[in-house]
């Protein structure tokens, strides 16, 4: 939608302004005058009008991300949708004084309660929260519904849509639901477990970590991955890492038999290490290798 045109009579007699829009009284013209020299005087001390966009774009960032909108900004700083989105793309220069309006825009203070910002943000922490949340076995369609969204809206979030961008408001709305449930068993909540043991499975053909490999600060981390594979390993970090898996999936009250198809261990293992977890002894273990060969000799 076009602005309509400010008329000169809206505008003082002096204003530069005025005189553009057709006003030759002698105020105007003096105005008009004056601006140009100031204007010549600013570029041949190296000034000039024009600045590289780089301040008021990373003016505007703050300001979305203190919860304000595009629209909002554009009114306070009285510049259009063309001037602000060419600015943001860091394209051409910028008029000091549109400048100096949008960095006269004040970040209001921090407000509680989730955003209502519309500005697009990196979406990579909240694709990996709904991700982590589907191998919790926190399927899309619940995701969808707790969220008061369509199932094929989630899916997209989690496939990563829009260049990888995602609206400021659905990041913190996405953010606090990760943070009700991923301490908690869908079960627990009445969730048949058929879908719950399907989306577990899907997430772990896919590859995708449950809770316990997060920590809050690295969904965000574009140069973290968590470590699922048990390469680079010793020994004890290998059976710490193996504990844990086990620890974490008998939670969801699988069995013995399911624990050890999903991380491919021994059905005898899985069960040695649950029983430990569930008694808090640690179980005998044979020894292996030339001490073993021994005992046995000794023994017949």
């Amino acid at each position: 939608m076009t602005r309509p045109a400010i008329p000169a009579e809206a505008l003082e007699h002096g204003d530069p302004r005025r005189y553009r829009r057709g006003c030759t009284c002698k105020k105007c013209k003096a105005g008009a005058n004056a601006q140009n020299i100031r204007n010549r005087y600013l570029r041949q001390t190296g000034r000039g009008i024009h600045r590289a966009p780089d301040r008021a774009a990373n003016h505007v960032l703050l300001l979305r991300a203190a919860g304000l909108d595009d629209k909002t900004i554009r009114k306070q700083a009285r510049v259009c949708p063309d001037v602000l989105y060419r600015i943001m793309r860091r394209e051409g220069t910028v008029h000091v004084a549109s400048e100096k309006r949008i960095l006269a825009v004040p970040i209001p203070r921090e407000k509680t309660g989730p955003t209502e910002s519309r500005a697009y943000i990196p979406g990579l922490g909240t694709q990996r929260r709904l991700r982590t949340l589907v191998a919790a076995g926190w399927y899309s369609a619940e995701l969808a519904r707790r969220l008061g969204k369509d199932r094929e809206n989630i899916n997209q979030l989690i496939k990563g849509r829009a260049g990888g961008r995602v609206a400021m408001f659905q990041a913190d709305q996405i953010r606090d639901l990760y943070a009700e449930l991923c301490d908690q068993k869908p079960e627990e909540h009445g969730l048949p477990s058929y879908y719950t043991d399907r989306a577990r499975k899907m997430a772990a053909d896919r590859g995708w970590a449950p809770p316990p490999y997060w920590d809050e600060d690295d969904f965000d981390n574009p140069d973290f991955t968590p470590a699922l594979s048990d390469e680079g390993l010793g020994m004890h970090q290998l059976g710490a890492l193996r504990r844990a898996e086990i620890e974490h999936l008998i939670t969801f009250n699988l069995s013995h038999a399911e624990i050890a198809a999903r991380l491919g261990m021994a059905e005898g293992y899985v069960r040695d290490i649950a029983r430990e977890i569930n008694t808090g002894q640690r179980r005998v273990r044979q020894p292996e290798g030339p001490v073993a060969k021994q005992r046995t000799a000794v023994a017949a």
